[in-house]
């Protein structure tokens, strides 16, 4: 499945009152050349995932439903993880709203997938949305793990 996404730092979290919202832990088991291998929960469901990177939009991911007891299993053997809040903003176009946790504690960030790359670039950021990031460190949960505290800090305060 190829997904079409832009992402944008938030300025101010809107009202979530009555959006879907559930938790997502990720797994890193590998990362390297545009190629990632994860497990995740979301929620009450288990996924083993494998995406890679064609461009700074466009990413192909291919899905594979687990048990929890697998989840967990190889979850242990990961050494980096991330942990993050999500609500689902809107279904057209689709628009989740991230809150992370941990490490990456004070990053919000909004996600938007597209039908087509057309689409992406007419896309007119909402209100609480600020400085896109689509193309920067901030923009994957893989390259975050690669940012030190003080990095994260420093592109964190580079906000509109």
């Amino acid at each position: 499945m190829q997904t079409i996404t832009r992402k944008f730092l938030v300025k101010h979290i809107p009202d979530l009152t009555g959006n879907k919202h559930w938790i997502q832990n990720r797994f890193y088991l590998y990362r390297k050349n545009g190629i990632v291998i994860r497990v995740q929960s979301n929620g009450k469901e288990f996924e083993l995932e494998r995406k890679v990177t064609e461009t700074d939009l466009i990413r192909e991911s291919k899905k594979i439903m687990i048990s929890k007891e697998e989840y967990e299993a190889i979850g242990k053997n990961a050494t980096e993880h991330v942990t993050r809040d999500n609500y689902m903003m809107s279904e057209t176009p689709r628009t989740i709203l991230r809150i992370y946790h941990g490490q990456f504690e004070g990053l919000v960030r909004a996600e938007i997938e597209f039908k087509s790359v057309e689409q992406a670039k007419q896309f007119i950021p909402l209100s609480w949305m600020e400085a896109e990031i689509t193309a920067t460190l901030l923009a994957k949960d893989e390259t975050l793990l690669d940012l030190t505290r003080i990095d994260f800090q420093k592109l964190l305060s580079l906000k509109n």
